[in-house]
Order: structure tokens, then C-alpha cells, then sequence
């Protein structure tokens, strides 16, 4: 249109068309794009003004200025001015654009934050209308759908405890249960208000804290009778009988006088072995039953613990005498009780304290009545509290702490009392143990019960077996080949420690087994447990030889017969004593001679002191003696002294 059409006017509308082009390629490329078009405009626009100014009047020369002022205004200015623009628009839309996502992030660190509070979390407005809740919400409150919650109000999810206000999501703590499942209790605790005044609320299940609030209610009402009441009998235990008793002796402590007894069922734990512990249960719980029934109302009666009962009597002066208090106290308690329609015989052991005379408090008369308790027997069973008695128990305590010492420093020594053949030879010896407490000595019958209520029997007879073992190591190397037996009272196999050091010693030293008998009390008590039978019949397999001592004087011989691996036979000296001159006796002898005989045993009798009695038992077939008669027990080191001169006379082969 510029170079070809020659009107003037299609020349400004082909220039206008030119110049526009910078401003449509910025519009719709770059700014660089638009500059090159900008400066490919020049040549139109020499070519024009050069055509224009040859062709043009002199008078005319204001159309080159409105030339140049259109190429300036279309081609550089309008082009300038909307690349401006558009970069201010570009700056705004990426500051827009950051904003946005920073915007999002912290909008989604907000969603996170909300959702892992780590506790159920709401969002409602001032009138309690939900806003959002988090997963853990939505699954205390039994909704997985998040719809169901648009529109809906706290209320219609919970419901207030102990008259709390209808707007409860506003108090900072409220008590509440889920309408669904009132047995699910929830506790509202108010965040904080926010700044568009919605309320950020945590919900808290608090079901397994109240039914724990609850059972340690019901533990603390229990610990309360726990600590005043015997749960079985409901008899004041310790401590209540205590207060109970010295509240009487306060409000009457002029001319009151009474008793204190404490009552030990002493047959119960046979009968809990018998009939189960459901049963004795009943017994014990029927004792104290009929117990109260014949005290009088002035009487107080508690429970102490297990089989032992307390009782405390006003008394007349009539029953200060000892034999009538028996008579009272043989009065109060039943005889009989009945267990599921069956009849049992029931036996007491009681100690006995007065008021006054023994003690002024009920603490103090216990204490004595405990005392007392102790020196009770099976013949006995009635003890009266002495002071005579409690200096008695102070001088065995001091006498168990000096045995204690003596035992862990090794002071107990070993004295031989020879075993002779039916020819007189020394045929093996028996380990006695004797204590010379500073200078002198205490009956065995004393320290080795002190030591097993001690607790030291163990202890002892490991001392005991490691110096017999040292001895014996140094006869075997000098070929002295005389056994020496050590007595066990039961409690030493019991310890695995002690049973151990047994095995290994005879495992480390296979000639033991002709050296070192284990001589066993059959009077023991634990004699007859299933763990010693086991043990005893290891040791027998090892290569022990086994030795029933005092045979004829436990509860169950014949029956240890059974169950002991034995292989040799004790007679007790009490069989032996009265020996030639009692036939009973000497029929009681026999037949145990020809009853350890019959099970291939070897017979020991002991406490053999005159020649008739050797004769007599040498006749009956003994196979080996041991008493006064032959020898008495001496120090071991008469028999390890000068190189072991003495035993080395002795050379016997068992």
C-alpha cells in the first residue's frame, strides 16, 4: 500500500500498519523480538520521509514532523510503554505467584500440624457449629465420613457430665460422654480462641482412666479394710487389735486385770496339705467363729496372720492362777470343727502373758505371749511368759550371732569317733562336729538346731566336707584307706549350692566314693520331701554310699527304707541301751539286723559302752560297733598329727 498505491491516504494507513507491528510482536513475543522490528521499521520510514521531502512543498514541511512523530509515538513509545507494562504485570504476578506458594505451604504445614497433634482435634466457631476435625477426632467420635460433620454442632456429638453448661466447648475443661455410646466418657479441653474467634478444642478418652479411677477406689475401700480387718475372719488384724486393747486398758487401767494369749492352730499345715487350701481356709475361718461365740462381749479377739490368733480377757481374780486361766482358756476353744459334715480333732499351742505383770500395753503383752509361744510343745502346750524365758531367748540370740562368727571363720571342728569291726579293728570313723566357744564346749543338740533355725547348716557342713575332703586327699595319697562318714540333717541337700560341691567333689575325685560316706538323720524333718529322695538317689549313682542314721526313731522308717538309696543301717542308742537286760529290745535289734540284712545292708550299732552289749550285738550279727566301749570321739588333728602317725596305723579296706 506504501509503495504501490499513490493516494496519500493509503500511505498513512500502510505507515500506521508498519509502525503497529513492533507493538504486536511485544504483545505477542518478546521484548528483544519487538526491538528487531522496532529497527526494521527504519527503512520504511527513511524511505517514506526521503519520497515525502523531494516531493513535498516548502510550505508542507509539517507532514515530515507528523511522520516523525508517528513513528516515534507507534513504533518506539507505544511498544515501550506496554513492555513496561507487561513486565510490571510480570514482576506482580510472580510476587503473586510466591505468595501463593508460600501460602499453600504454610496452609498444608497447617493441615499437618492439625492433623498429628497427636490428639483428637476440633475446630468449631463461638456457637459450637464444626468446622474441621482431624482423623483421630473423627475416629473417637465414630465417623470416617468428613460430610457428616459440615453443619453439625457439638452438641449433637457430645453430651455434658455433672450439669456442665449446654455451651461447654467455651470452659476451658468439661466432662463429657458421646451421645452414641454413653459409656465412652470424653474430656473437652479448650486450645485457645483464635483470631476469627473460633475455639481449637482437644478431646481426650477418658473410659479407661475412670473404670482405673474407679478400681483404685475400690482398692483404696479395700486397702482401708486391708489395714484395720482380716479379709477372711473380719477380725482386727494386728494393728486394730492393738488400738482396741489399749483404748480398754486406758479407760480402765486402775482395776482392770486380764490375760493376753495368742492361740497357733498347730496341726494346720498337715490339714492344708490334707483337704487343700479352700478348705483350711473354712477351718480357720470356723475357728474364729466359734472362738467368738463362747468369749464374752469384754473379751477382744484379732487375727495376727495365718494360724495365729490373739485374744484379750478381763479377768477375775479368781482365774490369775495359772491352772485356772488353763481351765478358762481349754473352756473357749472348740475341741471339734466340722468340715463338710466330717469331724476334725483340733489341736492349740498358746502363750500366755498378764496384764500388769507382764506388760502394761497391748504391744508389750504380745511380745511376751510370742516369747511364751516359742517354748510351747506338743506336751506343753500351754507356756507361760518369765522373765526367766526372755533371758533365755536373749542368751540364745547372743549365742546364735557368736555361732554365726564361729561358722564363717571356720571355728567348728571335727572330732573322729572310731567304727570297729566285730575283731575290734578300726573299720571307718564318724565325722562329729564341736564347738569350744571361748573354752567351752556347747552340746551339739544345742548349735546344730541354733544353726538350722540359722539357716547355717549349709555353710557348716560345706567347711565340714572341704577339711574332711583335704584329709582324706593326703590318706589317699598315703594309701590310709579308712572311710570317715559326715552326718547330714536334711536342710544341707536342700541347697543347690551344697548338692552341687557334693557332685563335683567325687566327680573331680572318683576315690571318694570309698572314703566319704553321707550319714542322713532319718528323725529330719525334710527327710521325707521328693527333693531329697531325688538328690540323695544322684548321689547313691555317683558313688556315695548312703548311710540312714538313728534308724527306728522318725515318723516313717520303713518307709525311708523305700525311698532312700541306702546301703547301711544305724541303729539308734536308745535300741542299743538297754541292751542285754530288756528282751523286747533285743527282739527290736534282732529283727532290724535281719531286715537290713535281707536288703543287702551293712549294720552300724551305736552307743555300745559295756562289753555285754558288744557281745550281745556281735551275736545278733552286727557287722560294725561304734561307742564309748571302743572309743570316744577325738580331735581330728590326734589322727593327722606327726604325719598322720596314728591313722596310718590303720590301713583297714573297707
Amino acid at each position: 500500500m506504501l509503495f504501490t498505491n499513490p493516494e496519500k491516504e493509503s500511505e498513512k494507513y500502510a505507515l500506521i500498519a508498519l509502525y503497529s507491528i513492533p507493538l504486536i510482536t511485544r504483545l505477542l513475543f518478546s521484548f528483544k523480538a519487538s526491538l528487531v522490528v522496532m529497527t526494521l521499521n527504519l527503512v520504511p520510514f527513511y524511505f517514506v520521509t526521503t519520497q515525502w521531502l523531494d516531493s513535498l512543498p516548502a510550505n508542507e514541511s509539517s507532514s515530515f514532523y507528523f511522520q516523525l512523530l508517528t513513528f516515534m509515538t507507534l513504533n518506539i513509545g507505544l511498544p515501550l510503554a506496554v513492555s513496561q507494562i507487561i513486565h510490571a504485570l510480570e514482576n506482580h504476578s510472580a510476587r503473586m505467584r510466591a505468595l501463593y506458594r508460600k501460602l499453600n505451604e504454610n496452609y498444608l504445614l497447617y493441615e499437618e500440624f492439625f492433623e498429628n497433634t497427636g490428639t483428637p482435634t476440633l475446630l468449631c466457631d463461638q456457637r459450637g457449629v464444626l468446622i474441621k476435625a482431624n482423623q483421630l477426632a473423627k475416629k473417637l467420635l465414630g465417623q470416617k465420613d468428613t460430610t457428616v460433620f459440615s453443619g453439625t454442632r457439638m452438641g449433637d456429638w457430645l453430651s455434658p457430665l455433672n450439669n456442665e453448661s449446654k455451651l461447654f466447648w467455651q470452659s476451658n475443661k468439661a466432662e463429657c460422654t458421646l451421645k452414641h455410646s454413653t459409656d465412652t466418657h470424653i474430656q473437652v479441653r479448650r486450645a485457645s480462641l483464635t483470631n476469627h474467634g473460633h475455639y481449637i478444642l482437644h478431646l481426650d478418652n477418658m473410659t479407661e482412666f475412670r473404670a482405673i479411677q474407679q478400681k483404685l477406689e475400690s482398692t483404696q475401700q479395700t486397702n482401708s479394710r486391708l489395714a484395720h480387718f482380716d479379709l477372711l475372719t473380719l477380725l482386727p488384724n494386728h494393728l486394730n487389735f492393738c488400738r482396741q486393747v489399749n483404748m480398754k486398758i486406758n479407760e480402765q487401767e486402775h482395776h482392770l486385770t486380764g490375760a493376753m494369749f495368742i492361740i497357733r492352730i498347730s496341726q494346720f499345715k498337715l490339714l492344708n496339705k490334707q483337704y487343700g487350701k479352700d478348705n483350711a481356709n473354712k477351718i480357720i475361718l470356723s475357728f474364729s467363729k466359734a472362738l467368738q461365740n463362747k468369749l464374752s462381749k469384754q473379751a477382744i479377739v484379732g487375727r495376727l496372720r495365718g494360724i495365729k490368733f490373739a485374744c484379750f480377757v478381763p479377768l477375775s481374780q479368781t482365774h490369775l492362777i495359772q491352772k485356772n486361766l488353763t481351765t478358762l482358756i481349754q473352756s473357749l476353744l472348740p475341741a471339734q470343727l466340722m468340715l463338710d459334715g466330717q469331724k476334725l480333732n483340733m489341736d492349740y499351742q498358746l502363750g500366755i502373758s498378764y496384764y500388769h505383770t507382764d506388760g502394761k500395753t497391748a504391744e508389750e503383752l504380745l511380745e511376751h505371749c510370742e516369747m511364751a509361744l516359742e517354748y510351747s510343745t506338743s506336751t506343753d502346750k500351754f507356756s507361760f511368759y518369765n522373765h526367766n524365758l526372755e533371758s533365755k531367748l536373749v542368751r540364745e540370740h547372743n549365742l546364735g550371732l557368736k555361732l554365726s562368727a564361729a561358722i564363717k571363720n571356720k571355728k567348728i571342728d571335727i572330732w573322729l569317733q572310731p567304727q570297729v569291726s566285730a575283731n575290734g579293728e578300726v573299720r571307718s570313723f564318724e565325722a562329729l562336729a564341736r564347738w569350744n566357744n571361748e573354752g567351752e564346749f556347747v552340746s551339739p543338740m544345742v548349735f546344730i538346731k541354733l544353726a538350722e533355725d540359722l539357716g547355717m547348716l549349709p555353710l557348716l557342713a560345706e567347711n565340714l566336707v572341704r577339711e574332711l575332703v583335704d584329709t582324706l586327699t593326703v590318706w589317699h595319697k598315703e594309701h590310709i584307706k579308712t572311710p570317715i562318714a559326715l552326718n547330714l540333717a536334711g536342710q544341707e541337700l536342700m541347697n543347690d549350692a551344697f548338692f552341687a560341691l557334693l557332685m563335683t567333689l567325687i566327680a573331680d575325685n572318683p576315690w571318694l566314693s570309698e572314703m566319704l560316706e553321707l550319714e542322713i538323720t532319718e528323725t529330719s524333718s525334710v527327710m521325707t520331701h521328693p527333693l531329697i529322695h531325688k538328690r540323695l538317689r544322684s548321689l547313691s549313682q555317683y558313688g556315695y554310699s548312703i548311710a540312714i542314721d538313728d534308724f527306728g526313731t522318725g515318723q516313717a522308717s520303713l518307709g525311708q527304707l523305700v525311698d532312700i538309696p541306702a546301703n547301711i543301717l544305724k541303729i539308734d542308742r536308745r535300741f542299743v541301751s538297754p541292751l542285754p537286760q530288756d528282751q523286747r529290745h533285743v527282739d527290736i535289734v534282732k529283727s532290724t539286723i535281719q531286715l537290713a540284712n535281707s536288703l543287702n545292708m551293712q549294720v552300724i550299732a551305736e552307743g555300745i559302752e559295756t562289753k555285754e552289749q558288744a557281745t550281745l550285738l556281735i551275736a545278733l550279727g552286727c557287722h560294725t560297733l561304734q561307742g564309748y566301749y571302743y572309743a570316744k570321739p577325738s580331735p581330728l588333728s590326734d589322727w593327722t598329727a606327726n604325719g598322720h602317725e596314728k591313722a596310718k596305723q590303720h590301713r583297714m579296706v573297707y
